[in-house]
């Protein structure tokens, strides 16, 4: 009789140390333990797009700086490895557009680019009445208007909304907000791979304002407040008196008081260098011809790897050079990609002219030559000294990818700062900048994306124990990422019938 002892472990090798991975060794360890967990990051540090320097007392988050906490995968994760105290949430709730040449208060009450605030929207000056009428018209229109024949059809954002809240609505304020997190084009950007919960709401409800005014009062009724005196939707009783209320909702998003890097620092002190290979560049993943340890892991330097178990949550057309299943291989190349760049500016602030009141400013197409800018030590507590101020811009992606690729760190830097002190004012003396550059990070779930990860899933049925995970599939953002690495952990366990 063989020994337990003796029993072979069952090895899974994780291959991109970005969130997703992190995520998913992380799970592996935890739940379970009897598997072998190596995960193994090409580069020299971990996290991915997520990186937080520490720099002459200012905190710089030079990837996403905060996350939807209505999402509670990343959540629990913060509080499983102990900074659930860390959590903090902005400091204000003011949010700008560039509107002609000038920042104009974005109407409070959007949630997803959807009006859920009658005052705010009536009073804003980003649209003219008929825009605003024609929005407000999602509350009668029927569910089916202008929408694609098929139920099945794929739809771009664009097409969506304008067909729900009208073209104004779609290009001023919803190309930015929506457009603006994927960094895309939303003409080419698929609505029910982007925002799924939004063609839920559409197809349940009809109109997206009552859908979310009736989603509100279930969580409402469920909840049990922990302030009894703080207003509900229960308290408004109608769709109208709920639209017509004052108060404002408290921030979606949550951020950590160290910066995102701190959750990067977190997972990687509780996998230890037992689990985490850095500097290992995987060349190949083989079948192999052991039926014990199906898949070989060929590494740039290092003896091949054999595994049970494979996932890969490297960027698509990563693994797709990994990979030789030439069907799977062209899937995942055929996922595309843009590239950014976060420029961050450091000045005084005394001497500056800008109130900088608020978290920051979108800018609709055409307006400027930046994305999107923040005003981090306004958004953030402890992100700069006293008398500093730390602004960030970011630029590239579907609009203007061309200056990210062949633009040097300070002609970026240059663009950054003219763009801000046209729309703001005079920054004051620079005391410092610093460029994060994103090359091929950011995916694009464009049309017929749900289709071509149909056809990505149908391929991996035919390679047992091989999997993928990241933001290149089933949403960009840390929770989104944090869930496909605990369902990938999950699948991985399954597969391998790990207790």
């Amino acid at each position: 009789m063989t020994a337990a002892s003796d029993v072979r472990r069952k090895r899974v090798v994780v291959v991109g140390g970005g969130i997703t991975g992190l995520a998913t060794a992380f799970t592996l360890v935890r739940r379970r333990p009897a598997i072998e967990v190596v995960l193994m990051e090409a580069r020299s540090r971990l996290g991915g797009n997520i990186v937080t320097e520490e720099r002459d007392g200012f905190l710089l988050d030079g990837g996403p700086d905060s996350f939807v906490r209505t999402k509670l995968d990343a959540v629990q994760l913060i509080r499983e490895v102990g900074l659930g105290d860390d959590l903090v949430t902005p400091e204000s709730r003011r949010v700008y557009v560039v509107h002609r040449g000038r920042l104009e208060l974005m109407p409070a009450g959007l949630a997803l680019a959807v009006p859920t605030r009658l005052g705010p929207m009536v009073k804003t000056p980003l649209l003219g009445m008929g825009t605003k009428l024609r929005m407000l018209g999602d509350l009668c229109l029927p569910r089916t208007w202008g929408a694609p024949r098929d139920p099945a059809a794929d739809e771009s954002i664009e097409d969506f909304i304008t067909r729900r809240f009208g073209r104004g609505a779609a290009l001023q304020l919803v190309g930015p907000l929506l457009g603006g997190i994927y960094a895309g084009d939303i003409a080419q950007l698929s609505m029910r791979s982007t925002f799924p919960q939004l063609v839920e709401l559409q197809e349940k409800h009809g109109s997206l304002i009552r859908g979310l005014f009736c989603v509100q009062r279930a969580r409402d009724a469920k909840a049990v407040p922990a302030n009894p005196n703080a207003p509900s939707v229960r308290q408004h009783g109608s769709l109208l008196a709920w639209l017509r209320r004052a108060e404002q909702a408290p921030s979606p998003f949550y951020s950590l008081r160290r910066g995102m890097g701190s959750l990067v620092q977190a997972l990687a002190d509780a996998l230890g260098s037992d689990v985490v290979r850095m500097g290992a560049r995987v060349g190949r993943i083989e079948r192999g011809a052991d039926l014990a340890a199906p898949w070989r892991i060929l590494v740039d330097g290092m003896e091949p790897v054999t595994a049970d178990a494979v996932v890969l949550t490297c960027p698509a057309h990563v693994a797709a050079a990994l990979v030789g299943d030439g069907a799977l291989r062209a899937e995942l190349q055929a996922i595309p990609y843009v590239s950014t760049a976060t420029v961050f500016l450091a000045c005084r602030r005394s001497e500056g002219n800008s109130a900088l009141d608020g978290v920051g400013f979108i800018v609709p197409e055409g307006e400027a030559r930046i994305l999107a800018a923040t005003w981090v030590s306004s958004k953030w507590g402890g992100r700069a000294p006293a008398d500093g101020v730390l602004l960030r811009a970011f630029v590239g992606g579907a609009r203007a990818e061309v200056a990210v690729e062949e633009l040097s760190d300070e002609e970026l830097v240059a663009l950054a700062r003219a763009e801000l002190e046209r729309l703001q004012g005079p920054l004051g003396t620079g005391l410092f900048s610093r460029v994060y550059r994103y090359p091929r990070s950011n995916p694009q779930p464009v049309l017929g994306h749900d289709r071509r990860l149909a056809r990505i899933r149908s391929r991996l049925d035919g390679l047992p124990g091989l999997h993928v995970a990241g933001a290149a599939y089933e949403g960009v953002g840390i929770p989104d990422c944090v869930r496909q690495g605990r369902n990938a952990a999950d699948r991985v366990a399954q597969h391998l019938g790990a207790a």
